[in-house]
C-alpha cells in the first residue's frame, strides 16, 4: 500500500510536470472540497499518471488512495491561507528556475520545450507560478507539523520494545569501512600537452572556425561532445565550482581562456543567458595517466601503509595527512553511504570495485595498495581498512541504533501528522462527490451527516 507521505511527495514533486498537464486538461469536474479548495478529476488523473510512470502497479483503490493524498495537500494548503503563510517572490523565482532547467534538459533544451508544451518559457513560468507558490506553501505548512520533533534515546527503546519479536527487521551483512586514496598527478609536460591543444581549438574558434564541430571531433567530455559540446540550461549548482565560476563572468557569444576543473581541462563559450540561468559550449581533455604516475602513487601509498603497520601513524592520522579524497579525508577516511548518509553499507549496496577488496579482509585488516577508478573515469590507488562486519541479524539496539532511530523517527512524525489531521478534518468543510463518497480512507475524510 502506498503511505501517505510516499503519495504527498509524489504530488509536490509531479503536479507541475507538462507531460501529464497536457495529457488531462480537459478533466475538470469537481470530485471533491476541502474549505475553500476545490479537486478536480484531472488532479485525480494526472497523480495516477506520475504513480504508473514511476512503476506503482495499478490497484482497485488506487483512486482512493491518490485522493486522500490530494486531499491531505489542500488541507495544507487551506490552513496555509488561514494562517497567512507567505512564500518569498525570490524563493518561488528560484524554484521557477530549477524546474524549468529540469524540464529543459530532460526535453534536450528550451526549445524542445516550447515546442513540446506549445508556449514559450515566459508563459510556461507565468502559467505555473501561482501553482509553485501553493507548492511551497504546503511544504512549509507540513514541515512545520513536525519541526519540533526531537528523538530521545528512551523514545528509541520504547519504539524497539514495541516491535513484536517476529516484526523485527531482518539486516543483512552490514559494513563500515575506510580509505586512504592517492591520486597520481599526470606530468607536467602532458598537461602542457592539453592546455595547448586547447589553446590552439580555443584560436581557431576565435578565427571563425565552428565549435561545435571541434567539440564533436575532440572534447572527451560524452555527455555533451555529441551535442557540438552544448551543457543546455543550467542553473546555480549544477557544475562543478570551477566551471560555475567561469561560466557566471562570460558574457553572450564571449570564449572562455582554458582552466583546470577536476575532470580536466576546458575552455568554453557561452551561448545563451536567461537570468540566473546560462547554456554553453565546452570541450573538455583529461590530461593522460603514464604507468610511471601511477607507479609513483603506488609507491606513495605503500609508504603510508607502512607507518600505519609500524604504528607511527593511525589509519585515521594518515587520512587526514595524506588522502587525495577530500569526501573521506575529512572523515577519518570513513566512507559515507550517499544513499542514507550513514557510515554503513549493505554489502550488496558496495560498488563492486571496492566489495572485491572488502569481501577478503578480516575486521580491522588493512588491504595492499590497489588501484580503482573514480566516478569521473580517473585511475588512483587507495588502501582500505575495514572497520566493522555484521553478520544477517534482526536489528538490535547495539548493533542498529542509527536505523531504529530513524525508524522510531519516522513513527512519531506519522503520530504528528495523525494528530494534525484528526484535528482540522473536524473544523474543516469537506465535500465529496461521487463514487468517492464510498472510498475507504486512511483517516476520515467523510462530511459528517
Amino acid at each position: 500500500m502506498m503511505t501517505k507521505s510516499i503519495i504527498v511527495s509524489i504530488s509536490l514533486l509531479c503536479s507541475l510536470v507538462m507531460s501529464a498537464q497536457k495529457e488531462y486538461q480537459t478533466l475538470d469536474a469537481v470530485m471533491a472540497v476541502v474549505g475553500n479548495e476545490t479537486i478536480l478529476l484531472s488532479d485525480i488523473e494526472i497523480q495516477k499518471g506520475q504513480l504508473l510512470q514511476s512503476g506503482y502497479q495499478p490497484s482497485a483503490d488506487m483512486d482512493c488512495q491518490v485522493l486522500e493524498s490530494i486531499l491531505f495537500e489542500k488541507l495544507l494548503l487551506h490552513r496555509a491561507r488561514i494562517d497567512s503563510v507567505e512564500v518569498g517572490e525570490d524563493q518561488v523565482q528560484s524554484e521557477l528556475d530549477r524546474r524549468v532547467a529540469m524540464f529543459a534538459e530532460q526535453l534536450g533544451g528550451e526549445e524542445n520545450l516550447e515546442s513540446y508544451y506549445g508556449k514559450s518559457i515566459a508563459e510556461i513560468r507565468v502559467e505555473f507560478h501561482d501553482a509553485l507558490e501553493e507548492q511551497l506553501m504546503v511544504q512549509q505548512v507540513q514541515q512545520g507539523i513536525t519541526a519540533g520533533l526531537r528523538i530521545t534515546p528512551s523514545d528509541v527503546e520504547e519504539f524497539y520494545a514495541s516491535i513484536p519479536a517476529d516484526s523485527i527487521p531482518l539486516i543483512d551483512s552490514e559494513v563500515e569501512v575506510s580509505q586512504i586514496v592517492i591520486k597520481p598527478e599526470p606530468s607536467d609536460s602532458e598537461i602542457q600537452r592539453v592546455k595547448d591543444r586547447l589553446n590552439g581549438f580555443r584560436d581557431e574558434v576565435l578565427a571563425g572556425k565552428d565549435f561545435e564541430t571541434l567539440a564533436v571531433l575532440y572534447s572527451e567530455d560524452p555527455g555533451s561532445a555529441v551535442k557540438g559540446g552544448e551543457l543546455g540550461l543550467v542553473g546555480r549548482g549544477r557544475m562543478v565550482t570551477e566551471f560555475e565560476q567561469i561560466a557566471y563572468n562570460l558574457k553572450e557569444g564571449e570564449v572562455s581562456k582554458v582552466f583546470k576543473s577536476d575532470f580536466g581541462y576546458h575552455f568554453m563559450q557561452m551561448k545563451e543567458r536567461k537570468g540566473d540561468l546560462y547554456n554553453a559550449r565546452h570541450i573538455l581533455i583529461k590530461p593522460k595517466l603514464s604507468s610511471a604516475d601511477l607507479q609513483e602513487a603506488k609507491v606513495e601509498l605503500e609508504k603510508i601503509a607502512e607507518l600505519i603497520t609500524s604504528d607511527s601513524l593511525t589509519f585515521q592520522q594518515a587520512a587526514l595527512t595524506y588522502s587525495d579524497e577530500e569526501s573521506t579525508k575529512n572523515n577519518n577516511g570513513i566512507i559515507i553511504n550517499p544513499n542514507t548518509g550513514s557510515i554503513r553499507f549493505p554489502v550488496d549496496e558496495l560498488d563492486p570495485q571496492l566489495f572485491l577488496v572488502v569481501d577478503k579482509l578480516e575486521v580491522g585488516e588493512m588491504s595492499a595498495p590497489v588501484i580503482m577508478r573514480s566516478p569521473a573515469g580517473d585511475q588512483a590507488y587507495r588502501i582500505v581498512k575495514l572497520r566493522y562486519r555484521s553478520e544477517p541479524h534482526r536489528a538490535n539496539m547495539k548493533d542498529d541504533y542509527q536505523l531504529l532511530q530513524e525508524m522510531t523517527r519516522r513513527g512519531l512524525s506519522d503520530e504528528a501528522v495523525s494528530t494534525w489531521l484528526e484535528k482540522y478534518i473536524k473544523t474543516t468543510y469537506i465535500r465529496l462527490d461521487g463514487d468517492l463518497n464510498e472510498c475507504e480512507f486512511e483517516h476520515d475524510w467523510h462530511p459528517a451527516e
